[in-house]
């Protein structure tokens, strides 16, 4: 086990048997807590990946089941090239756990990219490799030293990956490809578990802020100063199940219209917090910029705009508020700050 506190982590060479020195490294981040149901998946699908120069770093959040053992004996599959990293704020959740992993890689600095996964997906076979292949292109035509980040659609699969739908944009009725930094803000379309980042992205993402609401809307915000991908092609099947973080819900007019009349409070309530939140996070960026010499000034636009009468909010809804209609709404009634 290994602490990116402990001094640098390093890769043997020719660990793994088939990785090639020739291929760049990538550094796979995996977060697991109580995972022990689906990990054995994932780990299969991380191995069977044509990119062979991978590291894998996993750092658990406390697991009570099996979760541990899983992983300790596929390191005899995975040798030097999956490390098991010491969380000191174990317990904590999600966030915390990821950037336990993204601080690790950035700490090292062997890799010059990271993949995030989470632990109850399937990876298909070229994931890491198409995702390299376009976070490289982006960086050759003009992104080296900036902040890059590759993301791509999904295929939502159930417990036992029959597909519920070839494309997880469709599905949550999100266009990926179409938003901007500024609509981050308030709405993320960049799922996490198929995120690649370069070094620059972690440099600039880290510490995570208190007021960040998931890492991976947080790492998007941030390439907002640098270069955003979106691949249509799914490489990841997307496995819906009850222990879900997020996941993919129905989102038709119908079902939020039931949801809504079956638990107004409960969805009011997780509505204006949700509001509160973005707010508190668009300040964090805020700071996060005029601290690293950057542009920050459509964020304090949004701000404004965000602290303005509900006259003034309702006039400019649209240009800050993407998705369907019902939701633009929502957000422009019940999100005073």
């Amino acid at each position: 086990m290994i602490s990116h506190a402990d001094g640098p982590i390093s890769l043997p060479a020719g660990s793994g048997g088939a990785a090639s020195t020739a291929l760049p490294l990538v550094d796979v981040l995996l977060a697991t807590y109580n995972g022990a149901k689906y990990l054995e998946g994932q780990l299969d699908s991380i191995w069977a990946q044509t990119h062979r120069n991978f590291r894998l770093l996993v750092s658990d959040d406390g697991s009570s089941d099996a979760t541990l053992a899983i992983l300790a004996r596929y390191k005899e599959r995975f040798g030097e090239r999956l490390v098991v990293l010491p969380h000191s704020s174990r317990g904590h959740g999600v966030v915390l756990n990821f950037e336990n992993l993204m601080a690790a890689s950035l700490h090292d600095g062997l890799a010059e990219w990271a993949v995030f996964s989470d632990q109850d997906d399937v990876w298909l076979p070229r994931k890491i490799e198409v995702s390299l292949q376009e976070m490289m292109r982006m960086e050759e035509e003009g992104g080296r030293g900036l902040p890059c980040l590759v993301h791509g659609d999904l295929t939502v699969v159930d417990e036992s990956l029959n597909v519920i739908s070839d494309s997880f944009a469709a599905y949550q009725r999100m266009d990926p490809r179409q938003c901007s930094p500024l609509s981050l803000l308030s709405v993320n379309e960049v799922t996490g578990c198929t995120m690649m980042v370069n070094r620059t992205l972690l440099q600039m993402a880290l510490p995570m802020p208190p007021h960040a609401i998931m890492h991976d809307w947080w790492c998007a915000l941030v390439s907002g100063s640098g270069r955003r991908s979106f691949l249509r092609t799914p490489q990841i099947l997307y496995r819906q199940h009850g222990a879900n973080q997020l996941g993919a819900k129905d989102r038709s007019l119908g079902t939020r219209l039931l949801r809504f009349f079956t638990n107004g409070r409960g969805v009011v309530r997780r509505v204006r917090s949700l509001g509160e939140g973005t707010y508190l996070q668009a300040r964090a960026l805020q700071q996060r910029l005029r601290a690293l010499g950057l542009d920050e000034g459509y964020v304090s636009k949004y701000l404004a705009w965000r602290d303005g009468p509900l006259v003034a909010r309702i006039v400019g809804y649209r240009q800050y508020y993407v998705g369907p209609e019902l939701d633009r709404l929502s957000r422009c009634l019940l999100w005073f700050k």
